[in-house]
């Protein structure tokens, strides 16, 4: 009985002895995996941190694309809108072409017709009734003058010889009384005219001895007037150039019967 007791003490105390010695070593041999598992989490834990943050670069590039796409497609529609207004603009020009070559024709042909209109109005003032004939002549010499400049554009050119041809029609129907020059006697006087539109021209001499004259239409020439007659035209300017609201009385022309 006692042997027993013994022998289970022995063994538990072997078995006690055995359990210390095992520890010791096993503790031993942990201590180093337990350094390399820190290792491992520290490096785990970098490169986290690694991917972290290329997760986060990655975002900021898509964001970047997307954004770079939507300027794209801006771009485009910009582009499109512009290739359309420039592609109006170039149809306007075309237009515009167009007509200025259309402008370029009429001008070519208007330019020998205006020069026929202004050689016509010599021609008339030359062979009409010889009011204020300097005056007009003078316009013809103007109207060529203007043909003749750069500077002038066609329209005003035709312009001012419409206004030319408006004021000879003007003054076919005017009463009008002016001063100018005319030969009497082969010396040049100072005179009075007196206008109606294109019915009758005469003129009356300032000072004594009075003299008047008619001009014939027939004859093409001045016409002496006599006795009354040459009254009546002195009074008649007075009356036109003081705007008397009178009867006028003056001589008229007429063709000397062969």
């Amino acid at each position: 009985m006692l042997n027993k007791k013994i022998s289970c003490v022995f063994t538990v105390c072997l078995a006690t002895l055995l359990g210390c010695f095992s520890g010791t070593s096993f503790a031993g041999k942990l201590e180093p995996s337990i350094q390399v598992e820190m290792k491992i989490d520290k490096s785990a834990q970098a490169t986290q941190k690694q991917i972290d943050r290329l997760a986060e670069d990655t975002l900021d590039i898509n964001a970047d694309y997307k954004s770079v796409l939507t300027q794209i497609e801006d771009y485009k529609a910009y582009n499109m809108r512009l290739e359309r207004a420039i592609n109006e603009q170039q149809k306007e020009m075309d237009s515009l072409q167009s007509q200025m070559n259309t402008i370029d024709e009429t001008e070519r042909g208007l330019l020998p017709l205006m020069d026929e209109m202004i050689d016509m109005l010599a021609e008339f003032v030359e062979a009409d009734v010889p009011f204020k004939k300097e005056e007009r002549l003078n316009t013809v010499d103007r109207l060529r003058t203007t043909m003749l400049r750069a500077d002038v554009s066609t329209s005003e050119k035709y312009r001012q010889i419409l206004t030319a041809y408006t004021t000879e029609i003007a003054q076919g129907n005017a009463v009008d009384v002016y001063e100018g020059q005319q030969e009497i006697g082969g010396v040049e006087k100072q005179v009075d005219y007196i206008q109606f539109g294109r019915t009758a021209l005469m003129f009356a001499s300032r000072g004594e001895p009075a003299m008047a004259a008619i001009w014939d239409k027939s004859a093409k020439d001045w016409k002496w007037l006599e006795g009354d007659q040459v009254t009546f035209v002195r009074d008649a300017i007075k009356d036109i150039e003081m705007k008397q609201k009178k009867l006028i009385v003056v001589p008229v022309a007429t063709a000397e019967k062969g």
